[in-house]
C-alpha cells in the first residue's frame, strides 16, 4: 500500500476485513510528527472503515498509482462539520460500512435494501467543490485499494 500523509497530520484510520465493520480490525495511528502507527494495510483489510480527526481530515482512496488515478474507481472521505459522529471518548469521525456504497456518517451497518452510490465527481477538485462529505469515482473499491491519501481541506 502507498501511503501519502500531508504535514502535521493527526488521525486514526481503523479498517476492517470486512463490510459493516467487521472482521479482523487493523488500526493505523498517523502522529502529528510524520509517522504512523499499526503499520501496513494490505487492500484485503480494507473493505469498511472508519476515519477518526478534527473536521476537515480527508481520506483518498485510490485503486491505481499512475497519473491518471482518477479515471479508476477512487472515493474521498471527510470529516465535515455537519457529516460526523462523536465516540464514546468524544473523539470525531465518520463510518464506511462499505466501500463501495454510501450510508450515512454514522451508520455501522450498510443496508441492502437501500444501496446507492457515493456522488460521482470527475475530479478530487470537482468533487471537493461540491461540499459533499464523500465522493469520488464509483466502482469496485473493496480489497483493491493501492493507495491512501491523508490531507486536510
Amino acid at each position: 500500500m502507498e501511503w501519502t500523509v500531508a504535514p502535521k497530520m493527526r488521525m486514526d484510520l481503523v479498517c476492517f476485513a470486512g463490510i459493516n465493520l467487521s472482521g479482523e480490525r487493523k488500526i493505523v495511528d498517523v502522529q502529528v510528527v510524520g509517522g504512523r502507527q499499526g503499520g501496513d494495510v494490505a487492500a484485503e483489510y480494507l473493505k469498511s472503515m472508519v476515519v477518526l480527526g478534527p473536521i476537515g481530515t480527508r481520506v483518498i482512496l485510490k485503486t491505481w498509482l499512475g497519473d491518471d488515478w482518477e479515471q479508476h474507481p477512487w472515493r474521498a472521505v471527510t470529516v465535515t462539520a455537519k457529516h460526523h459522529y462523536r465516540t464514546k471518548e468524544g473523539e470525531i469521525g465518520v463510518r464506511v460500512p462499505d466501500l463501495d456504497w454510501l450510508d450515512l456518517p454514522d451508520a455501522r451497518r450498510t443496508d441492502p435494501d437501500m444501496q446507492e452510490s457515493f456522488a460521482f465527481a470527475e475530479s478530487l477538485v470537482e468533487g471537493a467543490l461540491s461540499g459533499g462529505w464523500t465522493f469520488g469515482r464509483p466502482g469496485a473499491l473493496k480489497a483493491k485499494i493501492k493507495a491512501i491519501v491523508i490531507d486536510r481541506v
